[in-house]
C-alpha cells in the first residue's frame, strides 16, 4: 500500500492542530485585551463628603461648654451658637443634622478617626498641636481669651507675676487654660478639674478661694456673672493670653468635608446669619469679636463745583 495517502492525512491533522492553536491563542489574547482596565474608570473609595450627600445627613459630635452648645438637664434639647449654626447649614444644604454624640476634649479626635461622626460641631480653637491630627475650617467668630481672678484681688500688677509657685491656676485637663497654664505659667500650681466637669466649676473654685486665676473668653465669665454678680474680675484686661477662631473639625484627610463646611459658613457669614445668631447669645458689648469682611465698599467721590 502506498505510504502517500497516510502522509496526506496526518499532514492535514497537523494543519488542524495548528489552527486551534492559533484560534486558542487569539482567543485568549482577545479576552486579555477585554479584562485590561482603563484606571480612569476604576470606582474611587466614597469621600466623607459622598457619604453625607448619599445619606443627606450629617453626624456631629458636641462638648457641652455655654454659650457655644448647651443642653436642657430636664428635656436633653441642645441650643447654643454652634447648634444654631449646625442647624442652618443643614437646612441651606438640604441636609439632616444629627448629634450623635456628647464628648469630651480628649475624646474628640479619637471619635473623628474612628468614623462615630462625621465633625466636631461643638466649635473648638485651633492650636498647632490639635492641627497636627485633624482639619480646622475657617472660623466663623474670635474668642480672647484673658485672665480673670477674684474681684478682691490685688496681689498682682502683671500677667508674668502668674509665674509663681504660690500661683493656683484653675484649670480643666486637656482645656485651653490647662495649656496656657502648662505652657506660659510653668511655675505656677495647677488646681486641676477632670474631664466632664463644667467649666464654671473652674470660676466657682476662684470664688470659694480654692484657687486664684483662670483663663478664659469674656463670654463664658459674663454668662456665669449673671447668676454671680461681682464676684471676679479681669487681670490685665488689655493684655489677652490668647486670641482664637472658633472653628468646626473634621478628620485629618477630609479635605472636601473642610471645603464644603468653609463655603457653608462663608454664606452665613456674608448673609449676615452669623451676626444674627451671635447676637442672640451676647449677654454684653463686643463679647464675640467678630470675623471681618474682606472686602471694603468704595464711597461715592463728591462732585466739586470748579
Amino acid at each position: 500500500m502506498s505510504r502517500y495517502p497516510a502522509e496526506t492525512s496526518t499532514a492535514t491533522t497537523r494543519t488542524m492542530d495548528w489552527q486551534m492553536i492559533l484560534a486558542v491563542v487569539a482567543l485568549l489574547l482577545s479576552s486579555a485585551g477585554c479584562n485590561q482596565r482603563d484606571p480612569s474608570s476604576e470606582a474611587q473609595p466614597s469621600s466623607a463628603l459622598d457619604n453625607i450627600v448619599l445619606a443627606r445627613e450629617l453626624r456631629c459630635s458636641y462638648l457641652l461648654y455655654s454659650p457655644l452648645i448647651r443642653k436642657d438637664p430636664n428635656t436633653g434639647e441642645l441650643s447654643g451658637i454652634f447648634y444654631d449654626i449646625m442647624e442652618e447649614i443643614g437646612r441651606r444644604a438640604e441636609l439632616e443634622i444629627a448629634w450623635v454624640e456628647e464628648v469630651e476634649y480628649e475624646n474628640i479626635f479619637i471619635g473623628l478617626d474612628a468614623n462615630r461622626y462625621d465633625v466636631f460641631c461643638g466649635g473648638l480653637w485651633p492650636s498647632s498641636v490639635r492641627a497636627k491630627v485633624a482639619y480646622f475650617t475657617i472660623p466663623v467668630f474670635y474668642s480672647v481669651i484673658t485672665a480673670w481672678v477674684r474681684a478682691s484681688e490685688e496681689r498682682w500688677d502683671s500677667l508674668e507675676e502668674l509665674n509663681d509657685p504660690s500661683v493656683r491656676i484653675a484649670t480643666k485637663d486637656g482645656a485651653l487654660e490647662d495649656i496656657v497654664a502648662r505652657t506660659d505659667y510653668p511655675k505656677a500650681a495647677r488646681a486641676s478639674l477632670s474631664q466632664g466637669t463644667p467649666f464654671s466649676q473652674n470660676l466657682l473654685n476662684i470664688i470659694a478661694n480654692k484657687a486664684d486665676v483662670t483663663f478664659a473668653e469674656p463670654g463664658t465669665v459674663f454668662e456665669f456673672l449673671q447668676t454671680n454678680p461681682g464676684t471676679l474680675k479681669q487681670l490685665k484686661p488689655d493684655e489677652p493670653v490668647r486670641v482664637f477662631g472658633n472653628s468646626l473639625v473634621v478628620r485629618r484627610g477630609d479635605i472636601d468635608l473642610k471645603l464644603f463646611l468653609d463655603a457653608a459658613m462663608r454664606e452665613l457669614l456674608f448673609s449676615g446669619a452669623i451676626d444674627r445668631i451671635l447676637a442672640k447669645y451676647e449677654t454684653g458689648p463686643n463679647l464675640f469679636p467678630r470675623v471681618a469682611r474682606p472686602y471694603t465698599i468704595n464711597q461715592p467721590v463728591a462732585e466739586t463745583s470748579p
